[in-house]
């Protein structure tokens, strides 16, 4: 007689209900309405007693591409930083389209190759690849969690070769320059509470006026990428900048991301450097810290970095710091 506990209905924290089967099987029945969810269970289990859902059970889960990147969009909905949510999304449905809705369990590392080609082929840079691919291969990971595969079909493939560039920064003087062309005291503001806190445009997008703690001296970065929270000290320069404008309510930066690059790139532009990114003024707090004395333990905890050789980029310094060290031979 079959066994009518094999299987539960049960609902997660994002609402959507769920089938689990023995050894922890789930399937998502894709929908928070609590009678719609009923239905569906009833269905599988009028399977289950035809005998047909039995090799499910017995086999493994056989589920299509598209079915997992439901579920792990879904959890990364509620594990993992919008901007991971957004990655994943985009290139797991990027490879289905690619490579067909197949059964994950069929995956190869020929697959992954055909994706790569075509992504080079639409133009992208091989930076930008290297992310897709370690994007897909984390999603696997979770898949070879959840037993819905034995093993990661794409375990050892490697990224692309990419040349390495020493990251991009400005120096004291270039700051003041960028500083000398702000004509509005708002933006003066975000430009500097980028270069004395390191943070990441997400970061200082989400930050909000309840973070920031004068009387420790501290801001409280809650929403990161990493998903862990982190304390930066506060610069006086900053501090003084912060002041003028607490107590406030709301959102430090209250304005799109899009409108907040747009406006600060424009006055790079205006300033000389046209090619200077937002992203670019992290690399300055952590440059010239570095080239300050500051050792890379330090600039790791301070940006947030989860491994230490992401850090490392840091440790090769400009040029010009690198000819005033040679001047200082006492030859």
């Amino acid at each position: 007689m079959l066994d009518l506990k094999i299987m539960r209905l049960y609902q997660r924290e994002n609402g959507i209900w769920y089938v689990e089967f023995k050894r922890g099987k789930k399937k998502s029945l894709r929908t928070r309405n609590k009678s719609e969810a009923l239905r569906a269970y009833n269905k599988l289990k009028k399977r289950y007693l035809e005998g047909k859902i039995l090799p499910l059970l017995q086999d493994g889960k056989k589920i299509k591409l598209s079915e997992f990147t439901q579920e792990y969009i879904e959890w990364t909905q509620e594990n993992r930083s919008e901007e991971t949510v957004k990655k994943a999304n985009y290139t797991l449905n990027k490879l289905r389209e690619i490579v067909g809705d197949i059964y994950i369990k069929n995956l190869t590392k020929r697959h992954l190759d055909n994706y790569v080609s075509h992504m080079l082929a639409q133009g992208l840079s091989r930076t930008t690849v290297n992310i897709h691919i370690r994007t897909i291969k984390s999603a696997f990971t979770k898949a070879v969690e959840w037993e819905y595969v034995k093993s990661h079909p794409f375990e050892g493939y490697k990224l692309l070769k990419v040349q390495q560039k020493p990251p991009r920064f400005l120096l004291p003087e270039q700051i003041e320059q960028v500083e000398e062309v702000i004509d509005n005291d708002f933006w003066l503001f975000v430009f500097r509470l980028f270069i004395y806190t390191g943070m990441r445009l997400g970061e200082i997008w989400n930050l909000q006026w309840k973070h920031i703690d004068l009387n420790r001296n501290v801001i409280i970065v809650e929403k990161t990428k990493t998903f862990q929270s982190r304390i930066i000290p506060i610069h006086p320069k900053l501090r003084e900048e912060l002041e003028k404008r607490y107590p406030a309510m709301g959102k430090v930066v209250p304005y799109a991301k899009p409108t907040i690059e747009r406006r600060l790139k424009g006055y790079f532009k205006k300033a000389g450097y046209k090619d200077l990114r937002v992203h670019d003024l992290r690399h300055t707090f952590a440059s010239l810290m570095v080239m300050n004395g500051v050792d890379l333990k330090t600039v790791q905890e301070l940006l947030g970095h989860q491994s230490y050789r992401t850090t490392e980029i840091y440790a090769h310094l400009s040029p010009q710091h690198l000819h005033e060290a040679i001047k200082k031979l006492p030859i």
